[in-house]
């Protein structure tokens, strides 16, 4: 009896010790779907006016994280303003309220990025004015 108890567990321990991978076994290769609402494109805004960004984001399988990044079109390297969101589901709506900072003059781009649980990363870019 205690030979057969062994054998047991034995069996149960290496059966729980599968080297199989614990991602599921469908891929996606789909990127999300960004849809910038605001600001409305070729806006003008004044140094110190708020401004709102807003978006949805929209994937068939789970959003792993969102990017939103600001930059003055002269300097593309380093944004002025940079905001992460986790990822909540499979559909995100993104609002991000600011001032628009004494740094950003001329052309700023809004850059949305948005990459979901298989990696596939979507990006949006609108330009809009400041001074």
């Amino acid at each position: 009896m205690k030979q057969i108890l062994r054998l047991s567990l034995v069996a149960m321990l290496l059966s729980g010790c599968s080297k199989e991978s614990s991602k599921p076994a469908i891929t996606d290769n789909s990127k999300p779907v960004i849809t910038i609402i605001a600001p409305a494109k070729s806006s003008h805004y004044d140094v110190g006016d708020p401004l709102c960004f807003i978006g949805d984001v929209i994937d068939g399988s789970t959003i792993k994280h969102v990017k939103l990044e600001l930059y003055n079109s002269q300097d593309p390297a380093k944004p002025i303003l940079s905001y992460y969101f986790p990822g909540t589901g499979r559909s995100m709506y993104i609002e991000q309220k600011a001032i628009i900072p004494a740094t950003l003059n001329g052309t700023c781009v809004l850059h949305f990025e948005a990459t979901d649980y298989y990696d596939n990363k979507a990006v949006a870019t609108m330009a809009f004015s400041a001074n």
